[in-house]
């Protein structure tokens, strides 16, 4: 099967865009317009259990690579320049470490490929709590969503994973008993006994926990030929706490 994606622009440049953990390609559609402009043909795409792609009980980096490769394939690229966020990222570096002829340029947001100690139970709780049959608006999704958290950034996120049936009800776009049954395979870190050769540009909001110097040394003997690119008061979704800087950046990087 093949996972679900929109597509801006018409251009021999191929990019495709790999969204983080509980997100979808909607997260990515204003970049994505906007690096199309740049004469880019953009892909963001759904990943398994995620958006309107395909459910499975499994859930790994190896598989999403694998979906990813198929795409790329069924979509009949030479190669294509990848941007990947949080679980995106790890999906991306996993990908290029086995099929680097692929790959073009490879932009990994806020995360390494290293293990992760982050506990989602809360999320978990947040989400599968929700009383799917007593929900008739947003505002409702939103207002359970409060008795968890405060971001009002964050729970605009969460809330995203449900969507309107014909008949009017919600359900999730996600596949959240998956996810949670998969959540130490998403936590995990990637092993491979070979490193990617090409550049890989890690950017770090400076603001979030998710890269450190000690996840750095592990990540350089994967990536040896790495550069970190610092997003200065930008958090874990720095593309949309600092959009314009992130766009920025990565206009730089993809057009030179």
């Amino acid at each position: 099967m093949i996972i679900n994606s929109r597509v801006f622009g018409k251009s021999d440049n191929k990019l495709i865009i790999l969204h983080g953990f509980l997100g979808s390609l909607d997260n990515w559609i204003t970049i994505a317009k906007k690096i199309s402009d740049l004469d880019f043909e953009v892909h963001i795409v759904d990943q398994r259990n995620h958006g309107k792609s395909f459910h499975s009980e499994n859930h790994s980096y190896e598989l999403m690579a694998l979906d990813l490769r198929n795409y790329i394939e069924h979509f009949h690229f030479d190669k294509a320049s990848i941007i990947g966020h949080s679980m995106g990222g790890k999906t991306a570096c996993y990908f290029a470490l086995n099929h680097s002829n692929m790959v073009d340029k490879l932009i990994i947001v806020d995360i390494l490929p290293i293990k992760y100690k982050k506990d989602y139970n809360l999320i978990f709780r947040a989400l599968s709590t929700i009383d799917l049959n007593s929900i008739s608006n947003r505002f409702d999704i939103d207002n359970h969503l409060k008795k968890f958290f405060k971001d009002k950034l964050f729970i605009s996120f969460l809330s995203k994973n449900l969507v309107r049936s014909k008949d009017g009800s919600f359900r999730f776009k996600c596949n959240l008993s998956s996810l949670i049954n998969n959540i130490d395979n998403i936590l995990d870190q990637i092993n491979s006994n070979i490193f990617y050769e090409g550049k890989t540009f890690f950017i770090k909001g400076l603001n979030s926990d998710y890269i450190t110097d000690e996840g750095l040394k592990r990540t350089k003997m994967l990536f040896p030929n790495y550069n970190l690119i610092p997003v200065e008061e930008g958090g874990h979704w720095l593309h949309h706490e600092k959009q314009k800087d992130f766009f920025n950046i990565c206009k730089e990087l993809l057009t030179t």
